[in-house]
């Protein structure tokens, strides 16, 4: 009989340990870009408005305010952990 010593680790912990690590890197770099998009968006927007381009390219500014909403949604928990 064969009997698991409690200091050898399988080898299955260290690709999940790999792939947790690459979850939260990815995913913490999500919510930063998210983020701070969100923040500068507006500018942009705002700044369309004001000189007249958001009336002559309604598609672009359609875009850039879906874009700032999903922006939004992404770094809704940045730096909260």
């Amino acid at each position: 009989m064969s009997s698991v010593s409690p200091f050898r680790r399988s080898p299955d912990v260290r690709p999940a340990r790999g792939a947790q690590l690459l979850r939260t890197v990815l995913l913490g770099s999500m919510r930063f870009a998210g983020f701070w998009s969100a923040i500068a968006l507006p500018f942009v927007l705002l700044a369309m408005v004001v000189v007249g381009v958001a009336a002559q390219q309604t598609e672009l500014f359609a875009g850039l305010v879906g874009t700032n909403l999903v922006a939004l949604r992404l770094g809704r928990e940045y730096n909260r952990e």
